[in-house]
């Protein structure tokens, strides 16, 4: 979620703050993530719209899309992404951020509000921060029809407040619920074909792509157009 440059100087201070102390983590972890994105789509380059400061891109601003991933085919997928701390695993949950600077005048319409990417990528760090333990990545429009299903994010998930950095509100939403959502996750079991072939007469048991944690493939270099 980038902060509005537009906003009141208090609200960049509470907005600012969560973005810049994570930043070198995030860096840290994005070359696992685009590992994970080359297996899922092969041949895909990625495109990062996360600006510096005020320079922010209008589909990350206002639409939450974090990543554009250029197929071979010449079409595209947005990403919205969050990286977590290993510490978080233990929760076993996704963290839908609600509102940003709740209770105080700054308060306004957080992430939830701004979901206009196609994909959503959600993972935990191992605890050397090498790559991901545990990562899913959901079909977002699933997910707020399941959202809507079920009667609203309270209704599904756990209201809780961020009282370290920017006093946003979220909702803690156990993995479970959004299996219906979840369109590729890792597993612990090697599979060296992230889209293996099935024999014709056979079904997979799962709509899920099980890949492996991809700890010996190449980094390929960023798409910088």
């Amino acid at each position: 979620m980038q902060i509005d440059s537009n906003k009141a100087g208090g609200l960049m201070a509470l907005g600012s703050f969560e973005r810049l102390s994570t930043v070198p983590f995030q860096r840290k972890m994005k070359p696992a993530a685009i590992k994970i994105y080359q297996s899922l789509f092969p041949g895909c380059k990625l495109v990062d719209l996360r600006g510096q400061g005020c320079k922010v891109h209008v589909l990350d601003k206002e639409f939450g899309i974090d990543v554009l991933l250029h197929m071979e085919a010449g079409n595209w997928i947005s990403i919205q992404e969050k990286y977590r701390e290993n510490y978080y695993l233990r929760y076993g949950d996704f963290t839908q951020e609600h509102m940003n600077a709740y209770g105080t005048k700054h308060e306004s319409e957080g992430e939830w509000f701004k979901l206009g990417a196609q994909l959503y990528f959600y993972g935990w760090a191992n605890q050397q921060e090498t790559g991901f333990e545990k990562w899913v990545l959901l079909d977002i429009v699933k997910y707020k029809m399941l959202v809507a299903e079920h009667g609203g994010l309270a209704k599904i998930g756990t209201w809780r407040q961020n009282n370290i950095h920017g006093k946003a509100s979220f909702y803690g939403i156990k993995l479970d619920k959004l299996q219906p959502c979840i369109i590729a996750q890792n597993t612990t079991t090697p599979i060296l074909n992230p889209r293996p072939q099935y024999p014709q007469k056979l079904k997979p048991k799962s709509h899920l792509v099980n890949v492996s944690k991809f700890d010996n493939q190449r980094i390929p270099d960023e798409c910088p157009f």
